[in-house]
């Protein structure tokens, strides 16, 4: 008995070795990579586009600057460090909303007021009289307008308040044109009354003069 004791505990401890060897160490489980943020990329351009369209940048100055510097991080971080070109160009999308929602308003009030100037400068040349149906198609499109701004479509309203101030103004230059042609028309005629005028007062005195 005494001989079996340590050869039992001799094998213990091998298979106890043995066992350890066989399992392998543990490893980290590994840390997901980012993917690429395309749609935040292409949201971002999209959003710069639109404010570059209409020159919004010039109206919100700060947040386009800020909006600009982030979208590069973001454009020279991507496909390098995925989790941080996502950050910057989520932060340039919320710069790039404020910059058209800001310079929007402004630049709509613009349009407008120049599309209210033209129809004015319409409306004191009789336009609506002496040009109606160009007259008809500038204050329909200055309607539509109206009716976009109201709804919070700036995009339609700018187009349409563009629209109508270039025909208001055309429908203003042919009026005007209309009133010159006009105006000379009566002008010849006047002259022509007064030399007949004037001949059949000669006419009266030759006669008179010479006894008839």
């Amino acid at each position: 008995m005494r001989r079996i004791v340590p050869w039992a505990a001799l094998l213990a401890a091998l298979l106890l070795a043995v066992s350890c060897a066989s399992t392998p160490p543990a490893t980290p489980p590994e840390t997901p990579t980012a993917g690429a943020p395309e749609a935040e990329l292409a949201k971002a351009q999209g959003l710069q586009q639109r404010a570059d369209k209409y020159g919004l940048g010039e109206y919100a100055p700060e947040d386009y600057a800020a909006a600009t510097k982030d979208l590069k991080a973001g454009q020279d971080a991507y496909g390098k460090d995925n989790a941080a070109s996502k950050e910057s160009l989520t932060r340039a999308i919320d710069e790039f909303t404020s910059v058209i929602t800001k310079g929007g308003a402004l630049y709509l009030a613009k349009v407008q007021a120049e599309s209210l100037a033209s129809k004015k400068a319409a409306d004191d040349l009789k336009a609506s009289v002496a040009v109606k149906d160009e007259y008809a198609e500038a204050n329909e499109a200055y309607q539509r307008a109206l009716k976009a701004k109201d709804a919070g479509d700036i995009e339609n309203a700018v187009a349409d308040f563009t629209k109508a101030r270039d025909l208001f103004d055309a429908a203003a230059a042919l009026a005007r044109q209309k009133k010159e042609n006009a105006t000379k028309a009566l002008a010849g005629t006047k002259e022509s009354m007064t030399a007949s005028e004037k001949k059949a007062a000669d006419a009266q005195k030759s006669l008179k003069d010479e006894g008839f």
